[in-house]
C-alpha cells in the first residue's frame, strides 16, 4: 500500500510540474515567435524604405542627365547652328568626345525631323544606317514622347520653358530605360528648341539623346543619390532567385529591363543579436524560476503523499506495536473469507492471549509489559511468510491469518511454529522475562458462507479451551470436542444478561512469571 501511494506522489508531482512547465515552454515559445515576426517586420519595413530610397535616387539621376541635356537643347546657339545650320564643325566641336564629360553623360545622339541619326559622340560624325536603326529602334518610345510634348508646346505657344506635369526640371525632356547593343541604359531625350521667340520653330523637332549605361561609374552615383551601398548591375534575362533585396528596373510602359541588387543590412537581425544576451538572461530566469516552482510543488505534493500515507498507516495500525488494529483486521479477513475470482483453499484464523500480562504489569510495570506486547508484535512480524496479516485487537489480545494451507490439519503445526516463536524469553532492563501465550485456532476454507463473527466465535471457543487445559499451549477448534464449550459460554452469557450482571470476564488467579537475571 506504501508503494502504491508513493508512486501515485510520484505522478501526481510529475502532472504538477508538467501543468508548470508546459505553460512556461508555450510561452517561450510564443515569445519567440513574436520575437521573429518583429525582427522580419522591421527588416520588411527597412526593406520598403531602401527600396523608395533606390527608385527616388533613380529618378535623381535622370533629372541630372535631363538637367545636363537642356542645358544645351534649351540654347539658342545651339538651335541655330544643329536645326537652321546644322554646321557639322560646330556639332563635332560642342557634342565630340571632348565635349563630354567624364562624369555626365557617356554618349550623345543627334535625331533629325525625319528620325534620321545625323551625329555620334562616339563616331563625332553619323552613324552607319544600320546603327542608326538600331538606335532609333531601341529609343522610339522616349522619341515619340519627345515629339509629342514638343508638338504640345508649339500648339500652345507658350514656350518650350515651362515645366512638363511630373517633371522636376523646366524644358521638354524625357528620361526612360531601354536595351542597347546587349546593355541597359539610362535615356534623356530633348528637342532643340530656341531660348528666345525671334525664331520660327518647324513642325518637327530635332533631338538629343544622352546615353548612359548602368555601368560602375553609374552604380557608385546612384549610390550617392540613395544613400544604399553594395549596388551591382543584374542582367535583364536574370531569371535565378536573387534575395528580397532586388529591384527590378522598368521602363516607362512597366516592362522589366533589368535589375539591381544591394547589401541588405537586416537591422532586424542587428536588434535582436543585440538583444540575445538580455533575451538569454530572461529565458535562463523564466526556467530557473519555473524549475524552481516544479521542484518546490514536488516536495509539496511529495509531503502531502508522504502525510497521507501516514494518515492511512495510523487508521490501519496499532500505535504502541506497529500491528495492524481492529479495524484492519476485520478488513482483511473479510476480504479472504469472500476470495471473489480465486480458486478455493484453507486458511486459519487464530486469537492469541498473553498469559499472565496482567500479573507482568503489576510486579515489573507497564514498561515491561509494553516491552512483552512490542516484541510479541516483532514476532507475528517475522512470520509474514506464513501470516496473511497480524493484528494488536487490544490490551494482550493478538489475531492472525494464516497463508493458504495444504489442508486442515496443518492448522495445528503452524499454531505451534507460532507459540513457539512467541514464546521466547524477553529481555527487559537486564532481565529475562518468560512469556507464554495461549492460542485458539479454527480453519476454514475460502470462499466461506461464514460470517466473521462465527470464525472468531469459534477461534474463541478453541481459545477457551487452551486456556482451561493449562494455558501456554494452541487449540484448533473441534466441533465435537467445543461443541459443549460453546453451549457452556452462551448460557454463561445468558445468565450474565439475565442477571443485568456487568459482561465482564473476570479475570482468573494466576501465578506471577518467573523472572531470571540476563
Amino acid at each position: 500500500m506504501t508503494h502504491g501511494h508513493s508512486s501515485n506522489g510520484v505522478a501526481l508531482a510529475r502532472w504538477v510540474g508538467l501543468a508548470i512547465g508546459l505553460p512556461a515552454l508555450v510561452a517561450v515559445i510564443l515569445l519567440g515567435k513574436d520575437a521573429l515576426m518583429v525582427v522580419n517586420k522591421i527588416n520588411e519595413n527597412a526593406l520598403k524604405r531602401e527600396t523608395a530610397a533606390l527608385e527616388r535616387g533613380i529618378k535623381l539621376l535622370g533629372e541630372l542627365h535631363a538637367s545636363e541635356l537642356l542645358s544645351q537643347t534649351m540654347w539658342d546657339t545651339a538651335f541655330r547652328n544643329v536645326v537652321l545650320s546644322k554646321r557639322q564643325d560646330w556639332i563635332r566641336e560642342n557634342f565630340g568626345k571632348d565635349a563630354i564629360s567624364p562624369e555626365g553623360i557617356q554618349q550623345l545622339y543627334i535625331v533629325d525631323s525625319r528620325s534620321n541619326v545625323i551625329f555620334s559622340s562616339e563616331l563625332e560624325g553619323a552613324p552607319s544606317p544600320e546603327r542608326g536603326a538600331a538606335l532609333i529602334a531601341a529609343a522610339s518610345r522616349p522619341i515619340e514622347r519627345a515629339r509629342m510634348l514638343y508638338k504640345s508646346a508649339r500648339a500652345a505657344g507658350d514656350g518650350f520653358g515651362e515645366r512638363m506635369p511630373g517633371a522636376m526640371t523646366d524644358g521638354i525632356y524625357v528620361n526612360d530605360l531601354i536595351g542597347l547593343d546587349g546593355q541597359s541604359a539610362m535615356v534623356t531625350v530633348s528637342p532643340f528648341t530656341p531660348d528666345v521667340e525671334d525664331h520660327e520653330t518647324p513642325n518637327e523637332p530635332t533631338l538629343l539623346l544622352g546615353v548612359q549605361f548602368l555601368t560602375e561609374p553609374l552604380l557608385d552615383k546612384l549610390e550617392s543619390l540613395s544613400h544604399i551601398d553594395g549596388l551591382e548591375h543584374v542582367p535583364a534575362n536574370h531569371t535565378e532567385a536573387t534575395g528580397e533585396h532586388t529591384l527590378a528596373l522598368r521602363d516607362a510602359n512597366g516592362n522589366v529591363v533589368t535589375h539591381v541588387t544591394w547589401d541588405f543590412s537586416s537591422p532586424g537581425h542587428a536588434i535582436l543579436l543585440a538583444a540575445l544576451p538580455a533575451i538569454a538572461l530572461s529565458l535562463g530566469l523564466i526556467a530557473m524560476m519555473t524549475l524552481l516552482a516544479a521542484f518546490t510543488v514536488r516536495r509539496l505534493t511529495q509531503r502531502l503523499s508522504e502525510s497521507e500515507q501516514a494518515a492511512i498507516h495510523a487508521s490501519r495500525h496499532d500505535a504502541a506495536t506497529g500491528l495492524a488494529n481492529r479495524g484492519w483486521f476485520m478488513s482483511v479477513f473479510a476480504n479472504l473469507l469472500t476470495r471473489a475470482g480465486k480458486q478455493d483453499g484453507v486458511s486459519a484464523v487464530m486469537l492469541i492471549d498473553c498469559d499472565y500480562f496482567k500479573a507482568v504489569n503489576d510486579t515489573m510495570g507497564h514498561a515491561a509489559g509494553d516491552a512483552v506486547l512490542c516484541a510479541i508484535a516483532g514476532r507475528l512480524k517475522a512470520l509474514n511468510e506464513r501470516l496473511v496479516i497480524a493484528a494488536r485487537l487490544g490490551g494482550d489480545e493478538f489475531a492472525a491469518v494464516t497463508t493458504p494451507m495444504a489442508r486442515r490439519e496443518d492448522a495445528a503445526l503452524i499454531a505451534e511454529i507460532v507459540e513457539k516463536a512467541l514464546t521466547q524469553p524477553v529481555l527487559f532492563d537486564g532481565r529475562l522475562l518468560n512469556v507464554s501465550v495461549s492460542i485458539g485456532v479454527a480453519a476454514f476454507e475460502t470462499p466461506s458462507t461464514l460470517s466473521i463473527d462465527a470464525w472468531l466465535a469459534k477461534a474463541d471457543v478453541a481459545l477457551y479451551r487452551a486456556k482451561r487445559d493449562g494455558r501456554g499451549c494452541s487449540r484448533v477448534y473441534d466441533e465435537a470436542l467445543d461443541t459443549d464449550i460453546a453451549s457452556e459460554l452462551a448460557r454463561t452469557l445468558q445468565r450474565a444478561i439475565g442477571s443485568s450482571a456487568v459482561a465482564a470476564r473476570q479475570p482468573e488467579a494466576v501465578s506471577s512469571p518467573s523472572v531470571e537475571a540476563a
